[in-house]
């Protein structure tokens, strides 16, 4: 199978799955007249998931897929992969146990380590862009929309 035919399969299944994640948004009732409701979540994945789908599509469509890859790249992709998915059960593991903040900060910060390469790795910044934005989430969440997130071992 060739590497434009995988895109194309991925880019229509995640199309699919974005407009269902949609679909069973909506059917979400809304319980409080003022609040955004529990679907509105939902909602925002599912069209971003159709939003990407498409994209991606698109892009495969009229870019085509470059024959020439390095096996290199591949195995680079295949390892940020499993990187980032023993990343995020690493992150659903302590959730509870460390708070919002804390595995929200490790989180993110060996994600964009992840995701970064050796020409771009700047350590310090990746710390700082963690933690500030790992506060700035909570107290959107706590003192803005009054969402109480955990605390975990840092309870204040």
């Amino acid at each position: 199978m060739t590497e434009k035919t995988k895109n194309l399969i991925c880019s229509v299944a995640f199309l699919a799955i974005g407009t269902l994640i949609y679909f069973e948004a909506t059917q979400i009732k809304v319980i409080m007249a003022k609040d955004l409701g529990s679907g509105f979540f939902p909602k925002v994945v599912g069209i971003t998931m159709i939003l990407m789908a498409l994209l991606e599509l698109i892009l495969t469509l009229v870019m085509g897929s470059k024959n020439g890859q390095a096996t290199e790249e591949g195995d680079n992709d295949k390892k940020g992969m499993l990187l980032t998915v023993a990343c995020m059960l690493g992150y659903a593991a302590l959730f509870d146990t460390l708070g919002f903040i804390l595995s929200s900060t490790i989180y993110l910060f060996l994600q964009i380590t992840v995701l970064s390469n050796d020409k771009n790795r700047k350590l310090p910044l990746f710390a700082i862009i963690s933690v500030l934005t790992s506060i700035a989430v909570y107290g959107i969440f706590v003192y803005l929309i009054g969402m109480p997130l955990p605390t975990g071992i840092l309870d204040f």
